[in-house]
């Protein structure tokens, strides 16, 4: 199988404006961006995004106590303030409408204040963002058996990816979408998934791409009772053969789901590219802040560090230490 690389992208600081926003489950609401000047981008890449006012509060003063440290969670004129780091996203889903205006969506879970304050955000709201950043998956040029695997919020860039390989021609794809719960599923189901882990056209997928998903829960509330990797194994003893040709998983999820989505690839002899999460305070490779260990034979140790936002998010999986 040969694979694009993509080239070292372009990026930029750009003002978008919300076109949509809609719940798609508890704690997961889809944001449409309209983003004129965004530079061209690929599947994995995310944006870094101003999750506050463009008109913030004004700075206010923390009292610091005699003889120890002072709280960022009781006092709440500090704890509420807006974030002034950036919060990275995945980026979901991206096309051009009639008029050759570029529409980016991103997919967000309400855990603290900056996704608090996006969850909130209305129709016509301004967004900065910096991006596209980071290095994508390796999108084949040639056909082969594709399977995208993705749990809670690492399933975003695979629907951007499942629009990019429908348009590149790719026909044997099948995903497999997991989560903890039926209502922390951030996804729109066009049938009922199969309780057995077989797939069916069970999602709605970006660019009507007509791929057959498996949906996982671990309570068992939608889908089949398990972890992706459960579905994984029983799809490569049932119809996913490892043998053919090209056959390539590629991943996002939790660390704990990917070290486990590795080692059964592998078992397996399954060609893998994983996407990690990390906290980035910058995106640009300056912080240093998401460092991730990667195989080097050239140092004595066998390996060195790399930086998830710059030389990631997406790498090999034999990379990865």
């Amino acid at each position: 199988m040969t694979c694009s690389t993509p080239a070292k992208p372009s990026l930029a600081r750009i003002e978008t404006r919300v076109v949509t926003r809609s719940n798609i489950c508890r704690d997961h609401v889809s944001i449409e961006l309209l983003a004129p000047g965004l530079p061209e981008s690929h599947p994995g890449q995310f944006l870094q995004i101003h999750c506050r006012s463009a008109h913030p509060r004004r700075d206010g003063e923390l009292s610091w106590p005699g003889g120890g440290f002072p709280s960022l969670r009781t006092t709440d004129d500090w704890y509420e303030r807006e974030p002034f780091l950036r919060r990275p996203f995945s980026i979901a889903d991206r096309w051009c409408d009639e008029r050759s205006h570029t529409h980016v969506v991103i997919i967000s879970r309400n855990v603290g204040p900056g996704t608090a304050w996006l969850e909130q955000l209305a129709v016509g709201a301004t967004v900065n963002v910096i991006g596209p950043l980071g290095h994508g998956f390796d999108v084949p040029r040639d056909s082969g058996r594709l399977m995208l695997l993705g749990g809670g919020v690492g399933i975003p860039p695979l629907l951007y990816l499942a629009r990019r390989l429908h348009e590149h021609g790719h026909q044997d794809v099948t995903a497999v979408f997991g989560a903890t719960t039926r209502d922390l599923l951030p996804l729109r189901l066009s049938a009922p998934p199969a309780g057995n882990g077989q797939p069916t056209r069970c999602v709605e997928l970006p660019g009507q791409a007509p791929f057959a998903a498996a949906i996982t829960t671990d309570d068992g509330s939608l889908g089949m009772r398990g972890v992706v990797t459960d579905a994984l194994r029983r799809l490569c003893a049932s119809r996913f053969d490892p043998a053919v040709q090209g056959a390539m998983v590629f991943a996002c999820g939790p660390e704990p789901m990917l070290s486990a989505v590795a080692a059964l690839t592998r078992q397996l002899g399954l060609r893998c590219q994983l996407s990690i999460e990390r906290n980035m305070g910058c995106g640009l490779g300056t912080c240093l802040s998401c460092i991730v260990r990667v195989r080097d034979d050239r140092k004595p140790a066998g390996w060195q560090w790399a930086l998830a936002c710059t030389d990631g998010p997406v790498f090999d999986r034999d990379k990865l230490c």
